[in-house]
């Protein structure tokens, strides 16, 4: 009776995840089945190119998703049978591909456990019983309503970027709260494999979109303060740390420079944003851009686009601000995948209402969100609790994150952008609840204990 008095809560938190494993796999169909998008070719081309080459990280795709279409890239054993084309309106019955059902498998899985894992490693630092249930299913729920699960049957890295950042962010909720805690943090082997898997599970991160690459920095300016603290600073697997991340965000930077990858984003970017209006193009003409009618243009995008794009971008904060602010509804929309028919997914009416309230479509995600990083900043600085600094650390590297490649996503490529931007958007929503519920924990524990 000890044990069930001390342990209920986990027990709860196992049963529903248990009841959510079941109709996750179930409700949605077979898992192997898939559909393509107009983008899957250029991932299973792009997989061609041999893991120990510099092609690998610097062709058209990057490392993770090209290791991960090496299951799939003989064109001859390995058909495209099920393509989506929204763009003409013609959507497609998902199908068991060959080579492609184990990729399909591989996402659904790993979603399956990145949603649960996160969700148990949120409940397990919180204290009160009820905020415990209630975090480990909202973050459930929010990873396995149609809004997000859908996406697990696409060959498309949108996927990958979610369920691979629910595990590092499961991962950082408890390294980062662990080490803020102790007097001598990762020197136990334990704590030390975990950082390593840490710090795999991040670079696989980064490393299957380009736009996640620009959550490195956010990073790597995050350790620095901590370097100013004695234990931090006497530790050596937090130096290794930083100087693994150092150095492969130059291989990612190295590789991004690839003009090839660069030139068609950075082409559609500028006939969006810059060429309709002549003030910008005569910024972009001082700076060397020719005629655009002229056969030097497009190797001055390639050799130059995007080096003068981002000086522009940074430049003008107002154009960024504006732009976003007239398109706040492509910010606020459902983005339920429009490339398979949905007939085989049971109860999907239910399972949409659920998910319109765990993944809220509004604009006050945004807001929320700043204000929930701002208080846990004060907080956290005026009280000076290990706890609460572990907190406000995590919230400003997941909300770095989430708006570093967010305008990344934006800004970098008109093509697809809906599809694009999705994955940031979703870490906005999550990082609400991620965030809110340790207030509310906090708030009960006080309450109970004045």
């Amino acid at each position: 009776m000890k044990f069930l008095r001390t342990h209920y809560p986990n027990l709860i938190i196992l049963l529903v995840f248990t009841a959510g494993v079941c109709f996750r796999a179930s409700w949605y169909g077979d898992l192997r089945l898939s559909t393509a998008n107009a983008e899957t070719e250029s991932y299973i081309s792009a997989s061609r190119a041999s893991i120990f080459s510099w092609k690998i990280f610097a062709g058209q795709r990057l490392f993770t998703t090209n290791l991960i279409y090496k299951m799939a890239n003989d064109s001859a054993n390995c058909p495209i049978t099920s393509y989506g084309k929204p763009g003409i309106g013609e959507e497609a019955e998902r199908a068991a591909q060959p080579c492609f059902d184990r990729i399909a498998l591989l996402q659904n899985i790993l979603a399956i456990f990145g949603w649960c894992f996160l969700g148990w490693m949120l409940a397990r630092r919180l204290r009160h019983p009820f905020i415990k249930i209630m975090a480990a299913a909202l973050v459930m729920l929010f990873g396995f309503t149609p809004q997000i699960a859908e996406s697990d049957s696409v060959l498309s890295p949108e996927s990958l970027s979610l369920s691979l950042f629910a595990v590092t962010l499961g991962l950082a909720l408890d390294l980062v709260i662990s080490a803020a805690e102790s007097d001598a943090p990762f020197k136990t082997r334990t704590e030390k494999a975990l950082l390593s898997v840490w710090v795999v599970t991040f670079l696989l991160w980064v490393f299957v979109r380009d736009v996640h690459l620009y959550a490195m920095p956010v990073t790597l300016s995050l350790f620095v303060p901590l370097f100013l603290l004695k234990k931090f600073r006497d530790s050596r697997p937090v130096w290794v740390v930083f100087i693994v991340l150092l150095l492969f965000f130059a291989v990612g930077f190295l590789s991004a420079q690839d003009g090839r990858r660069a030139m068609i984003p950075v082409g559609h970017a500028l006939e969006e944003y810059i060429l309709p209006y002549q003030a910008r193009v005569e910024y972009f003409n001082e700076r060397g851009m020719p005629d655009v009618e002229s056969p030097e243009f497009s190797n001055w995008v390639q050799a130059n686009g995007a080096t003068v794009y981002g000086v522009f971008l940074i430049t003008h904060p107002g154009f960024i601000v504006s732009t976003l602010w007239e398109n706040m509804e492509l910010l606020n929309a459902d983005f339920i995948q429009p490339y398979f028919l949905t007939d085989e997914v049971q109860h999907r009416e239910f399972l949409l209402v659920i998910g319109e309230m765990v993944n809220p479509e509004t604009g006050a995600v945004y807001l929320l969100g700043a204000v929930l990083l701002i208080n846990l900043l004060v907080q956290a600085g005026g009280k000076r609790i290990p706890l609460l600094s572990a907190w406000a650390w995590l919230a400003v590297w997941a909300y770095g994150a989430a708006a570093a490649t967010l305008l990344i996503s934006y800004f970098g490529d008109t093509a697809g952008l809906r599809r694009h931007i999705m994955p940031s958007v979703e870490m906005f929503r999550l990082y609400m609840w991620v965030f809110l519920l340790p207030f509310l924990d906090m708030s009960l524990r006080e309450t109970r204990n004045p």
